[in-house]
């Protein structure tokens, strides 16, 4: 039983980094969106006062705010069934606690200020960097010994 957590808790990383993957690519794809609109209307006189929400950017907040964190409360899950070493229990946490982090960074950008806000890319680094580090120190499917 304690394998087959092992090996749900490599599964559930490798998902939680696709999910950082895809929020990767969804804002670089809003941004690229949102200029490329800017540029098209620059020569329009009316402008839009319409709020528009583009669709990926709306993609990344779904993503981040609801499948994120239930990925990484899975793989904390998993870590306490898989009967990993403690620190690794504490560093899925730790990753928990990052996505907070970067949640109120979101809503501070929201609030305007930006310069604050601009953390939340270098915080989504340092949540790439943790759960790779977890994900490969504790991988199940290889000859691989885990983090102690």
């Amino acid at each position: 039983m304690t394998r087959n957590l092992q090996k749900t808790y490599s599964v559930v990383g490798i998902l939680m980094l696709l999910e950082f993957l895809a929020q990767f690519y969804t804002i670089a794809s809003s941004g690229f969106t949102t200029v490329a609109n800017e540029i098209a209307n620059l020569g329009n006189p009316r402008g839009t006062s319409v709020a528009v929400i583009e669709p990926f950017a709306a993609a990344h907040g779904v993503i981040g705010v609801f499948i994120v964190p239930l990925t990484i409360l899975a793989l904390i899950g998993s870590s306490v069934g898989a009967r990993h070493a403690r620190r690794t229990t504490v560093l899925a946490a730790l990753l928990f606690l990052l996505w907070a982090v970067q949640f109120a960074l979101a809503y501070v950008g929201f609030l305007g200020m930006a310069a604050l806000a601009g953390l939340h890319g270098i915080n989504a680094l340092a949540m790439v960097g943790l759960g790779t580090f977890l994900v490969k120190g504790n991988w199940a499917f290889g000859r691989q010994a885990p983090v102690p």
